[in-house]
């Protein structure tokens, strides 16, 4: 593929059950590789699919694809009314990009970026006025592309491995 010029992004459908497994099984296996205590992607694919389903119906979210040559190359989950929960946050909701990934092999083409856009679209078009998400520290080149595209840091969890006591 050599330019997004000829990449369509379009909602979901059932068709890209298959498709769409695929790019989950390879987001969860490359961030084992960065946090090894992770699910296998394989062992976790098909339960998470229906997950995201489930999300996408409780928080008026959709899956988008990108598709390039019959083939689905990414997809990107955005979630419009996810609520905030605690007393200490703002009132109301935001909306979340809860999934994005760009197959491996087709990655640095600009899909990413181009899938951030039509998820900010479709969150702005659902009316919600902040869209947040989440990456793992260590996925610099994700890190970048968030950053390069608007998203600036908000909240950061930091994590500590405890040993169990001897």
């Amino acid at each position: 593929m050599s330019d997004v010029g000829t990449l369509t992004i379009r909602p979901y459908e059932h068709r890209d059950a298959d498709a769409c497994r695929a790019c989950v099984v390879e987001l969860q296996n490359a961030e084992r590789q960065i946090d090894s205590r992770l699910r296998d992607g394989d062992g976790m694919a098909d339960e998470y699919l229906r997950l995201m389903h489930e999300r996408c119906r409780n928080y008026a979210g959709t899956i988008l694809v990108a598709e390039h040559s019959d083939a689905i190359v990414g997809l990107i989950m955005v979630l419009t009314q996810v609520p905030f929960e605690s007393l200490d946050e703002p009132p109301g909701d935001y909306a979340l990009v809860a999934e994005l990934v760009v197959r491996a092999d087709c990655r640095g083409r600009g899909i990413g970026r181009a899938l951030l856009k039509a998820g900010e679209r479709h969150a702005r078009e659902a009316g919600a006025i902040e869209l947040r998400i989440r990456v793992l520290s260590e996925n610099e080149p994700a890190r970048q592309l968030y950053l390069r595209e608007g998203f600036a840091p908000y909240s950061e969890t930091l994590a500590k491995p405890l040993r169990p006591a001897s």
